[in-house]
């Protein structure tokens, strides 16, 4: 008899004992799930919550020596095992509680995560605020779930802190090291170095988050991009995108569709030509090294102007890695130095703007927004050189990465390489500038446009639509606004002074 109740208390301690087991198990794993989801337990003391801060370093500690704790007392139950089998029905019992002990912490993580502050967050600077719909338009055919507009309205550059590894492979594999500069396996000692610590980088955003950008990354019927203008995103399908984007390369007047291997042949003339230009000089020489050994051809994409009607695409061509790309950085120093102070049209950006027009009296006055289109493209190369050597003529040599005549000549001929490549096919731009390239924008300031710009047109010719309540009688007068001669176009358009 006390033979048969001292295996009924066996029974009982080892059924508790296996119980905690499972229940610290259960616990370890929610508070895993919360540290993965970057959300805190409500038993979580209230001091590790930030309301400017969805997941602070502290919440991230306490949830790691909560497990940590949990791991210790796990192990010290399992060493006390006994050797000792329970009866079926205990077993059935431990797995039904075990079940429901599951389900239950499954439905507190999806609470959490469903009052998370990451699920209120947007961006503007480096502040987190509430998010604004409007940050996302959605041009395509799917529906985006609430967690993937939640994770796109953090913005395309949002650092997840997953991605060290990949660049260190990156280093490995692209960085020209100079042998005769390091000693023996210290490449290898870097990479090794780097990839230690981006293995200990803890991840930015929730796993939810994390997901649902690998779920759309894995989709080849859309296309996530910004929007030309406001910092946006825009989702639209992969064949309509492409399909505008050959409407616009469709231009002959701009672009030509050339064979395969133009690209390549572009890039080592213009190695050769650049190379015999840098020779001249011991200045030059010392430039050799920024001349790419296998370059890749650019690569055009296209940013939406949602602000559009018809939404049409600006062209954008990628040079890293092209064959004048780093040489056009360095060229574009000097000129970089001088945004600002060639001319007064020159905007810095929109605070400039706004302290310009504090100076201006509105009284009587409206304020009118011009455009121009294809900016860039429109720009005659051989006018900008003209304009390029007219500013540099009063810079001291100094100010170059080499002699001023050999500098025109480098600028014309990075200016002037036009191929580029989208969706594997070749093309060469043969009129205007490329917008991408390091020197473009320095080097479009000083350009003044041909006098033929700059010609009267009749008053009829304008194609603009003014509104409703600009169209009442006024006396002449009162006028409250006359555009400049220069704003008007032989072809009817009105440009700004930039």
């Amino acid at each position: 008899m006390s033979s048969g109740g001292g295996e009924a208390d066996m029974e009982i301690r080892e059924y508790y004992r296996l119980r905690k087991i499972d229940s610290y198990t259960l616990r370890r794993r929610f508070l895993q799930d919360c540290l993965a989801e970057q959300v805190l337990p409500r038993s979580a003391p209230k001091q590790l919550t930030n309301k400017e801060n969805p997941f602070t370093d502290s919440a991230r500690a306490y949830l790691k020596d909560a497990c940590s704790d949990l791991s210790n007392s796990i192990d010290e139950l399992r060493g006390s095992a006994a050797r000792f089998t329970l009866p079926s029905h205990l077993v059935t019992k431990l797995h039904n509680e075990y079940g429901a002990q599951e389900l239950k912490l499954k439905k507190k993580l999806l609470g959490l995560c469903s009052n998370s502050i990451w699920n209120n967050i947007g961006r503007t600077n480096l502040t987190i605020v509430v998010t604004t719909t409007n940050l996302i338009t959605n041009l395509s055919d799917i529906h985006l779930s609430k967690t993937e507009t939640q994770v796109l309205s953090l913005g395309l550059k949002f650092d997840t802190g997953l991605y060290g590894k990949q660049y260190g492979e990156s280093i490995n594999k692209n960085y020209r090291w100079d042998e005769k500069d390091v000693e023996k396996g210290f490449k290898q000692g870097v990479i090794s170095c780097y990839h230690a610590l981006a293995n200990n980088n803890e991840c930015s955003l929730p796993r939810r988050f994390m997901k649902a950008l690998e779920d759309l990354s894995r989709r080849t019927d859309i296309l996530i991009t910004q929007a030309d203008k406001g910092g946006g995103i825009v989702v639209m399908n992969k064949s309509s995108y492409v399909e505008k984007m050959h409407e616009l390369l469709n231009d002959e007047n701009t672009y030509k569709k050339m064979p395969t291997g133009f690209a390549q042949q572009e890039a080592d003339e213009f190695k050769k030509k650049a190379r015999k230009i840098l020779s001249r000089t011991k200045k030059g020489k010392e430039k050799l090294g920024l001349l790419e050994e296998a370059p890749r051809p650019p690569r055009m994409r296209g940013i939406p102007k949602i602000h559009k009607a018809g939404i049409p695409m600006r062209p954008i061509t990628s040079g890293i890695g092209s064959a004048p790309h780093r040489l056009a950085k360095q060229l574009a120093k000097p000129l970089s130095a001088l945004l600002g102070t060639i001319s007064d049209a020159h905007l810095r950006n929109s605070s400039d703007l706004i302290r310009r027009l504090e100076k201006v009296n509105f009284e009587r006055k409206k304020l009118a927004s011009y455009d121009v289109t294809a900016l860039f493209t429109n720009v005659s190369i051989e006018g900008a050189i003209e304009a390029l050597k007219r500013v540099i003529n009063s810079m001291n040599e100094s100010d170059f990465p080499v002699r001023k005549t050999d500098y025109i000549e480098l600028v014309s001929l990075c200016v002037n390489f036009g191929a580029f490549v989208f969706e594997g096919q070749e093309f060469e731009q043969h009129r205007g500038l490329a917008m991408g390239s390091p020197l473009i924008p320095p080097k479009s300031i000083p350009f003044k446009p041909p006098k033929q710009w700059l010609t009267p047109i009749p008053p009829t010719t304008i194609p603009f639509q003014p509104p409703k309540e600009w169209l009442t009688p006024i006396p002449p007068k009162s006028i409250p606004f006359k555009p400049p001669k220069q704003w008007l176009t032989p072809s009817g358009k009105e440009a700004p002074p930039a």
